[in-house]
């Protein structure tokens, strides 16, 4: 299936601004390294192909990897918001079809409520400019 993904990713971001940092390849890399998180969660949308996906893992003060860049992050998102715990929203994609325009704010949603945390941290390449203006309109 993860080439099924990788193929949404890519059609998400297609004739985008800042689509040309996206790769097929660096996606995949960041997929299987993301997959072997504690507490790794992939939903995914479907009708008869597929049309979103969302996947992330928790991170905490009382999780693994509360070292390097893991540690960072979550102080520095402590410090920002006083959440201790909360989700890394590694990637959140649908169909660029205007049918579509819904499933990926759906899908962080229940990624969220299915970890248990009102608080999600998305990290964005500073060029995707659809993925800023996305999570804006989401709030």
């Amino acid at each position: 299936m993860e080439q099924d993904i990788a193929d949404l990713a890519m059609a998400s971001v297609a004739d985008t601004p800042g689509a040309s940092f996206h790769g097929r390849g660096e996606f995949l890399r960041h997929l299987a390294v993301s997959a072997r998180r504690p507490g790794f969660a992939l939903l995914i949308a479907e009708t008869t192909v597929l049309v979103g996906c969302a996947y992330g893992f928790p991170l905490g003060p009382d999780g693994p990897g509360r070292r390097g860049f893991d540690r960072l992050l979550q102080e520095s998102i402590q410090r920002l918001t006083t959440y201790a715990r909360f989700v890394v929203l590694t990637q959140v994609v649908a169909h660029p079809h205007a049918q579509h325009r819904d499933i990926a704010r759906r899908l962080q949603q229940r990624l969220l409520t299915d970890r248990h945390t009102p608080f999600g941290v998305a990290l964005l390449h500073p060029a995707d400019q659809a993925g800023h203006a996305a999570f804006e309109s989401w709030g």
